[in-house]
């Protein structure tokens, strides 16, 4: 080719037909839209439990209890998704226990959360002096369904600050008690449940602590102060239990030492009281004033004696009353005990 040809040069990335430029960005896009595919699909690999939580919810419908049960307990948006992925149900007795498998004496079973099931399982609770009680353990299983989510990683940053919170209250006898029952019936499951106890029912935590709780609570305090209000009518009860049975044991001592000081004291009264007439009967006393003399000193401590007896029976009625009262109140506590899934105690096992 002449240099003195004036034609244009053609080169071979020019020759584009439109239909060849469209192919292309159309390659383009596809690419692209792959692309997104892709994303997605790890995505969702990823994230499998909360596409199935996001199912199980949109198909739940919750009843009106469970939906009080998240209004009253203050569960913030994330904590209502948990509560409902693990489609609550509430269950009277025997179907709960035989549900939950509620075999531990002197111990309430109330909620149950089960990990295979994704599912939630609550008590129906219909005391209305434990209002508020259903509550807490509704938030409680929720915080386990939490737990059941959370990843291995979070789980050993929560752990020491879980443990710190369970240092500060091991004086607690009822949190002792608490953490030594779930140490026989859920072995290995300690940080699970400190999740969920320190959650509900205690108050001033670390701020790492509250900041991890209030994904699940708008405000946290609503549910503990919950715990403290429904637990204060076991608390009142119990406290008056014990006050009175102390009460009827230092009353029971100071009777039975009143009856041997009673009983001590006429044996020695009618002692003296032998020897006086005996003596009377021989003449032995030298003067009237000396027989009358000793004479009254017996009828005084016949006079003491007699009203160490009246007081004695008056202190026996106090204790007959305050056997009744106890009786009384054991019953409620029995009633209470009912309430919250508590079999009476057969004394005939033991």
């Amino acid at each position: 080719m002449s240099t003195e040809d004036n034609s244009p040069i053609l080169r071979e990335r020019d020759r584009r037909s439109p239909m060849t430029v469209s192919r292309a960005v159309a390659i383009a896009f596809a690419l692209l839209l792959n692309g997104a595919v892709l994303f997605s699909g790890v995505w969702a690999l990823t994230n499998q439990q909360l596409i199935a939580d996001q199912f199980t919810v949109w198909q739940f419908e919750p009843s009106a209890s469970v939906q009080q049960y998240v209004t009253s307990s203050d569960m913030s948006d994330e904590g209502k998704f948990l509560f409902y992925a693990s489609q609550p149900t509430i269950q009277s007795n025997p179907t709960f226990n035989n549900t939950c498998s509620n075999v531990e004496e002197d111990f309430g079973v109330l909620g149950c959360y089960f990990p295979s099931e994704k599912s939630i399982y609550l008590f129906d609770v219909t005391d209305d002096r434990l209002a508020g009680i259903e509550e807490v353990v509704a938030a409680h299983e929720m915080l386990h369904a939490a737990w059941d989510r959370t990843s291995a990683d979070e789980r050993a940053r929560l752990a020491p600050l879980l443990e710190a919170a369970a240092e500060r209250m091991k004086d607690d006898p009822e949190f002792a008690t608490t953490l030594e029952f779930y140490a026989k019936t859920e072995p290995g499951e300690r940080s699970n449940e400190l999740h969920s106890i320190i959650g509900t029912e205690f108050s001033d935590l670390s701020p790492e602590l509250e900041e991890h709780y209030a994904e699940y609570f708008t405000d946290r305090s609503v549910v503990v102060a919950l715990h403290e209000k429904s637990n204060a009518v076991f608390t009142a009860q119990q406290d008056a239990s014990k006050k009175l049975v102390e009460e009827l044991d230092a009353l029971r001592a100071s009777i039975d030492d009143d009856y041997d000081s009673y009983n001590a004291g006429y044996d020695g009264l009618n002692r003296d009281i032998d020897d006086f007439n005996a003596r009377a009967d021989n003449g032995d006393f030298s003067s009237s004033e000396q027989f009358n003399y000793e004479r009254a000193s017996l009828i005084d401590r016949q006079n003491s004696l007699n009203n160490l007896y009246d007081a004695i029976e008056a202190n026996v009625a106090t204790y007959d009353d305050m056997v009744t009262q106890l009786e009384a109140l054991n019953a409620t506590i029995s009633d209470l005990n009912k309430s919250i899934n508590i079999e009476p105690r057969n004394d005939e096992e033991l």
